[in-house]
């Protein structure tokens, strides 16, 4: 029975994960990822498999049923790869998990019901899915309060919508319920017209699109929880117009923003977000006069706003294009597409690497050089999946008819077979530019771990891409004057340092910031070995010097030197005291260095004068006079201070310390 279960698992998940699906907490990939976990706590409780295992019946799978599914021959060595993942992330909070739970199972007493805030906890901290936390409690023989966890679920969904617990000031102010929907629509109110949404003109000499004013009529006006006839100046508040030009956030793409001007044609309302609900449009912002239903108003999208959101979005095509050339796999996951940057996330296992970036920023740009037209045409959904290559979200719900977006070839022309060549294609409802050229130029800046299996890639057009390559040009020119400098300097060191942050902190391409970053390295490991190199040779040189002095003063078995030129080098200093040391290993020895206000005192005494001397109790004579700190043992000791009075006394009381101690 044992083993059937995990062969039912593996068979599902191999079969998922192969159309796709990847272990998440939304939607398709949350149900993968609780059978995994499911899966993986099963072998590990009541099989006691070792890591690894559920991974390793998938090309079992792969040989029962690639006869009837030949896909599932493409790449099981990925699927092997994302359960893998998959049980090692979740390994490291299973036992922590379980031990939190029972826990709470054991204080429980006769109450035999855990509290809805626990089961979210499992949820939460250890990604127990609650079908996991509810069949571990069930074989405890106790309950979960499943109403008190759906509440916890609400509140945790409440703030992570509004940006996480402390983005809660960011919420939505504005908007639409599902009785204001119906009220709108019991009293007749017709939905909003969105045909000029995409009715755009470009203008080559400024690179904008221009969107032309919508001369409309305010049908409702909505102000916190209640609709309203009439608001006054600075009141936050939303507007619902017979027709619209401002595209709604959707899609990953942002909201437009702009401004609702009067019949006096001063601004009314600046619009900074835009919803739309079930048809209904909502304008909201801050009043700048009173408005009133049934106003005539005109509304005007901020064209440079819009434009650089385009870009980004037609950008964000080319680049989902070049990762699928890169990465075959992959498949979207996310995105956002804003005025100032484009964020994509996508399915892929390990980091990509510097060739992997080079290589989409390769195509992108080039892509972008070509200057591909782009065509958007209304197919059925049945058709617009017979396009090759036709790129769409993953177990999205998707309309009878749908808009597909090329770059390159036109729509038809891909509809009748004529594929040759390259070419973007999705089914997106965003706004877009009429050809690649307007987006200048592309450059990613980031890349990060999302979630399990997915990462996330940031990038900028435009002209802050253009401004961004410039950042990233100062900063080679910073790490080339670096490199010219001398390079046995420890100040270097720092320098190199306080450059790597500069690097990291500066928004810049990242192919670039990795070669800068992996250049700054090699320039620290020259330094330092220039550094070890020049280090020896001093000590070596102070040694010599020191050692034939002590020589020319024999038989005297003590030796005290001062180095006045050492600048507050105290591992240098204890180099060169042990360097000495195992050269004349007969003999007591205490070098002091004065830098400026401050003095460093090394001394070491041989073992066989330890009956007489000590080396702490010679270093604490010292102490005495300069009021310092340190510590020692009988071998050695160190001590540092500042020099108030003339280093003669000092040297003076070392002097007769230890001649009344050593002959």
């Amino acid at each position: 029975m044992a083993y059937r279960v995990l062969a039912d698992h593996a068979r599902m998940l191999t079969v998922c994960i192969t159309d796709g699906a990847r272990p998440d907490f939304h939607n398709q990939g949350y149900v993968v990822k609780k059978i995994l976990r499911r899966a993986v706590r099963y072998a590990r409780e009541k099989l006691n498999t070792p890591t690894g295992t559920l991974a390793s019946l998938v090309p079992i799978v792969v040989e029962s049923l690639g006869g009837a599914f030949p896909e599932l021959k493409s790449n099981p060595e990925s699927v092997m790869q994302v359960i893998n993942q998959e049980e090692k992330q979740f390994l490291k909070t299973l036992t922590k998990g379980q031990k939190y739970l029972k826990k709470h199972i054991s204080n429980l007493g006769s109450q035999k019901n855990v509290s809805g805030k626990v089961a979210w906890k499992m949820h939460n901290s250890f990604g127990y899915s609650i079908d996991l936390t509810n069949k571990i409690a069930k074989e405890n023989n106790v309950s979960i309060n499943l109403e008190e966890y759906e509440e916890e679920r609400r509140k945790s969904k409440e703030i992570t919508a509004q940006g996480g617990i402390k983005n809660q000031q960011k919420m939505r102010k504005i908007a639409l319920s599902g009785q204001d929907i119906e009220m709108l629509r019991k009293q007749k109110v017709p939905v909003t017209n969105t045909i000029s949404v995409y009715e755009t003109k470009y203008n080559p000499l400024t690179n904008k699109h221009i969107i032309s004013d919508v001369k409309t009529e305010i049908l409702a006006i909505k102000t916190g929880n209640e609709f309203v006839t009439e608001v006054d100046k600075g009141v936050e508040c939303g507007i619902i117009t017979t027709s619209t030009s401002f595209y709604t956030e959707a899609g990953g793409q942002v909201a437009d923003v702009g401004i609702v001007l009067n019949n006096q044609s001063n601004t009314c309302l600046d619009v900074s977000d835009v919803q739309s609900y079930s048809g209904y449009v909502l304008h909201s912002g801050k009043s700048n006069t009173t408005m009133k239903v049934a106003d005539e108003v005109t509304l005007q999208v901020d064209s440079d706003h819009r434009t650089k959101v385009m870009r980004n979005h037609s950008a964000t095509h080319l680049l989902n294009f070049a990762l699928q050339k890169v990465i075959p796999d992959t498949s979207q996951k996310g995105s956002l597409v804003a005025s100032d940057k484009l964020r994509f996330d996508f399915s892929v296992m390990d980091p990509l690497s510097m060739n992997d970036l080079q290589r989409i920023f390769d195509i992108v740009n080039n892509l972008i050089q070509e200057a591909l037209p782009q065509d958007t045409s209304h197919v059925p959904l049945n058709t617009a999946y017979t396009i090759p290559n036709l790129q769409a979200a993953f177990g999205k719900a998707y309309g009878d008819d749908v808009r597909v977006v090329t770059f390159g070839k036109k729509v038809n022309e891909l509809l009748s077979g004529n594929c040759a060549g390259q070419s973007s294609v999705e089914l997106c409802g965003g706004t877009h530019v009429e050809n690649t050229s307007e987006i200048k130029k592309f450059i990613i800046t980031s890349q990060k771990a999302f979630s399990s299996g997915v990462r996330r890639l940031e990038a900028v057009t435009g002209e802050l891409a253009e401004e961004v390559e410039c950042n990233g040009n100062k900063r080679k020119e910073e790490v080339e004057q670096m490199q010219n400098k001398v390079v046995d300097s420890p100040r270097l060191l720092h320098e190199l340092d306080s450059l790597a942050k500069s690097v990291d902190k500066t928004l810049m391409c990242l192919v670039s910031k990795m070669e800068l970053r992996q250049e700054i390295l090699e320039c620290k490991e020259k330094v330092n070995k220039a550094i070890k190199k020049s280090f020896k040779l001093q000590v070596d040189e102070f040694a010599r010097q020191i050692v034939q002095s002590i020589d020319s003063n024999r038989p005297k078995r003590y030796h005290i030197h001062q180095l006045s030129d050492i600048i507050n080098d105290k591992r240098l200093l204890k180099e060169i005291v042990n360097k000495v040391s195992k050269q004349r290993p007969d003999i007591a020895v205490m070098l002091l260095s004065v830098d400026n206000e401050n003095i460093h005192c090394f001394s070491v005494v041989p073992k066989e004068l330890n009956k007489a001397v000590k080396a702490d109790e010679w270093g604490l004579v010292i102490n005495r006079v300069i009021n310092g700190k340190g510590s020692g043992s009988e071998s050695s000791s160190q001590f540092h201070g500042q020099l108030k009075v003339p280093i003669t006394e000092i040297v003076t009381a070392a002097e007769d310390f230890i001649s009344t101690k050593v002959d």
